[in-house]
């Protein structure tokens, strides 16, 4: 029934637009040219297990702010949001109760592995009690955030970027909320390496990394957290996305565009491919490849 649902899905037997037109219609572009590259020698381990005959597309369910918590880990707790007394949890629990309370939607909260030498040189970060968060798709940061004033500031930041009739300038935000700063990547690019919850996504997010970290080497377009040179692109890992049995999960942020791209079933040779289709040709997938995109308004600074 499954391989059914995933033929009928594709609108080849009824009146319903097909993936590939309802990915058009939420203004992506179809790449014309093939999603993996025979050139990467790069593999899985035999032994991974992929869900390949139930669909992709909206596997996933939309969201209107993305909160990235910087945790410099790649794997967490089952729950990794669910430890009482920390930011990670206070920033949950926020985010549950303002989710779609405004045109946002569903507000998306993760750990990610980004982080820099405050987790290891100060202790409340140490400690997760104070933090950064990355705020996806506004590339922007919230520096030093501690947990008594994560209603507040989040808050004011919710109401800023949904104000009528036209959100707040990165100015008026600055000045509200002096903690923010600008992120000065093109894009971003978030593996789920939950080893955890699913071995699966420890094992494959460092392989697509290491292929993906290669590739923007030879772009000129490798970013790591010490480095703040505009314009490139970061990777980094992330707690789990849902949909493990679609390993490798692959998600994207472009800047220039306001495009947001969910990508299941990868492996290494498609990551070339994904960063000359996805990221430098401003958004192009494949339909079956693609969870979810989505379109945002894209950001002035």
């Amino acid at each position: 029934m499954a391989i059914l649902d995933r033929f009928f899905a594709n609108g080849e037997t009824s009146n319903k637009p097909s993936i590939t037109q309802q990915i058009e219609g939420k203004g992506f572009e179809i790449s014309t040219c093939s999603e993996t590259c025979d050139n990467c020698t790069a593999t899985f381990p035999k032994s991974i297990k992929y869900e390949e005959s139930e669909p992709l597309w909206h596997s996933t369910k939309p969201y209107g702010l993305h909160l990235n918590i910087a945790t410099g880990k790649t794997d967490w707790p089952h729950d990794a949001t669910g430890t009482v007394g920390t930011l990670s949890n206070a920033i949950a629990n926020w985010a549950s109760q303002h989710a779609n309370m405004t045109k946002l939607g569903n507000i998306k909260v993760s750990c990610c592995s980004l982080g820099g030498d405050l987790l290891f040189t100060d202790d409340e970060y140490a400690k997760e009690q104070k933090g950064d968060i990355l705020i996806l798709p506004h590339f922007l940061w919230l520096r030093g955030v501690s947990i008594s004033q994560v209603d507040e500031v989040f808050t004011t930041l919710l109401d800023l970027l949904v104000r009528e009739p036209k959100p707040a300038t990165i100015e008026e935000l600055q000045t509200a909320i002096p903690q923010l700063s600008i992120d000065e990547n093109r894009a971003y690019v978030f593996f789920c390496s939950h080893r955890t919850r699913d071995k699966r996504c420890g094992i494959t997010a460092p392989i697509m990394k290491k292929e993906l970290d290669l590739v923007l080497r030879e772009k000129e377009l490798y970013r790591d957290y010490g480095d703040k040179t505009p314009g490139g692109v970061q990777a980094a890992f992330v707690n789990h996305v849902g949909g493990h049995k679609f390993v490798a999960n692959v998600i994207i942020y472009l800047k220039p565009n306001g495009k947001n791209i969910w990508l299941g079933l990868c492996k290494p040779n498609n990551v070339r491919q994904i960063v000359d289709e996805c990221i430098l040709a401003g958004g192009k997938v494949w339909p079956d490849k693609v969870r979810l995109v989505q379109k945002f308004n894209p950001v002035e600074w």
